[in-house]
């Protein structure tokens, strides 16, 4: 990752610790994303949840690599436009911002993932799976934040997955907490 790009991050850090409302992963769970995403290979990836672009730099910086490409969903309109020029500011063209409920937009991608992201409304994370389930590859990985930090709001989604017969997870204790599972059908 360029020099450029890790200050821009450590610059956005910084943003989301002193602005309330922009809830960033931990520098260390960017680090385990993006490692992941290397490792897997994965190409296309979906992330609910962009808020200023902090997690999407580091999955974008990662897929790019892969010669992928993020497709983010955020439903603050105001966020979207932060989103946008970091990611522009990163020089990250494979990231496309899509502004809107992702409860509504979802169900409109085409594309198939190998990697999905949740970082937004907790207690929807199970309706944001249940849609984006269908969509997603054999081997696919997902991986949810603030699975400790939230874990009385996220119950429903944790449950089911730990319970579905076609997945793996695995509660990953970083940041804030990270649930880790891989569609294996």
């Amino acid at each position: 990752m360029k020099g450029s790009t890790r200050m821009l991050l450590m610059e956005l850090e910084e943003f989301g610790n002193r602005n309330s409302g922009y809830y960033n992963i931990s520098a260390a769970t960017g680090e385990f994303f993006y490692i992941l995403v290397l490792i897997s290979k994965a190409k296309n990836i979906l992330e609910i949840g962009a808020s200023n672009g902090y997690s999407t730099i580091w999955l974008g910086e990662a897929a790019k690599q892969n010669k992928g490409n993020v497709t983010t969903i955020e439903i603050s309109e105001h966020k979207v436009k932060i989103a946008k020029e970091n990611f522009k500011r990163a020089r990250l063209s494979n990231v496309k911002i899509v502004h809107g409920d992702a409860l509504e937009e979802i169900p409109k991608l085409k594309d198939k993932f190998d990697f999905l992201f949740l970082d937004a409304i907790k207690e929807d994370y199970i309706n944001y799976f249940k849609l984006a389930y269908p969509k997603l590859t054999k081997n696919a990985i997902i991986v949810a934040d603030n699975a400790i930090m939230f874990e009385k709001y996220m119950m429903d989604y944790l449950h089911y997955l730990r319970s579905h017969k076609d997945l793996r997870s695995v509660l990953v204790p970083i940041g804030s907490g990270i649930e880790f599972s891989l569609k294996l059908k």
